[in-house]
């Protein structure tokens, strides 16, 4: 009974070590799985750093990429708005001009009122009675002829007296300038000047046409020579006078059509005899202080003046005004 029992006590225990051993063997299994799956998760977490690295760098250029292209587009939006702030104060002062403008025009302007005629609502109406309108129209149309009248007899009363003042300052000026030595000693001065040059001119045309009939000089007949010195001369002198004669009514012409244009109203007068009359009174201490002419001296201020009138009147041209 004992060696049955003994038997099976070592029969379990077979077991039992046979158990053991599979156990233990599971166990190393279980082990080399567990550590394999360590190395694993260490690889895989290496390889999920690296993957994370990677990505936040390629998010970062994608930033920094998106935040470039932004600041492209700030930089433009930035330049549009100068620009755009640039034109609106360039527009708004060109209103500012426009207004100033159309302000100077509305105050400067001349205004002409255009008398318009209306049809009269009677002339419409058959049924209505028109004594009233007839005796209406002439009591308007005789106030209309008294008027008239007594405008017309106003403007010419008006140019008779502006006639009469502006006879009275020439006569005045011109006794005062007689009775004044200095002015009237440049005028001598100044007009025999004139006379003089044009002696002196009329000298060298004679001798310009005196050369030319030397010409004649190789015609062996006396009488032929001289009547062909007598026409080469009056040829030239004819010639040379014609010339002179154009020369001055071209400047004449042209000096009269920018006077015409520019300065032909009672201003121009009024600044004639306003220089005149300083230059009469005042002679004797305009030439202490400058030593020229008067005559020469009205001459260039009434062309200073005219150059004055011809700006402001194109400058106003060219504004609108006129």
């Amino acid at each position: 009974m004992r060696e049955c029992v003994n038997s099976e006590n070592v029969g379990q225990v077979e077991e039992l070590l046979l158990m053991t051993e599979q156990m233990q063997d599971e166990l190393d299994q279980k082990d080399e799985t567990i550590m394999e799956l360590n190395r694993q998760l260490s690889r895989l977490l290496s390889l999920n750093e690296k993957l994370n690295s990677e990505n936040r760098a390629e998010n970062i250029e994608a930033l920094q990429t998106r935040l470039r292209q932004t600041e492209q587009q700030l930089t433009c939006e930035i330049d549009s708005r100068k620009r755009a702030d640039a034109e609106v104060v360039a527009w708004k002062f060109k209103y500012e001009k426009a207004e100033q403008a159309k302000r100077y025009a509305q105050t400067h302007q001349k205004t002409v009122d255009v008398p318009v005629e209306k049809k009269v609502p009677y002339e419409k109406c058959d049924n209505c009675d028109r004594t009233a309108y007839q005796k209406a129209k002439e009591k308007c149309d005789n106030r209309k002829i008294q008027l008239e009248k007594k405008y017309k007899n106003m403007t010419a009363g008006y140019k008779i007296l502006m006639f009469l003042l502006a006879w009275y300052s020439i006569a005045t000026t011109l006794f005062t300038a007689i009775l004044s030595p200095v002015f009237l000693n440049d005028c001598i001065t100044f007009f025999g000047t004139i006379g003089k040059g044009m002696v002196s001119l009329f000298q060298e045309f004679v001798t310009g046409a005196d050369s030319f009939g030397q010409l004649s000089d190789g015609i062996s007949n006396s009488v032929i020579s001289g009547i062909v010195y007598w026409l080469i001369a009056a040829i030239v002198m004819g010639i040379l006078f014609i010339i002179t004669g154009l020369i001055i009514v071209w400047i004449g012409y042209q000096v009269g059509k920018i006077y015409w244009k520019y300065c032909w109203d009672i201003i121009s007068i009024m600044v004639a005899l306003m220089s005149i009359a300083i230059a009469i009174y005042f002679g004797e201490w305009i030439k202490s202080v400058i030593p020229i002419n008067l005559i020469v001296l009205l001459l260039l201020v009434h062309v200073v003046y005219i150059g004055i009138r011809c700006y402001v009147k194109d400058w106003q041209e060219e504004r609108g005004y006129f």
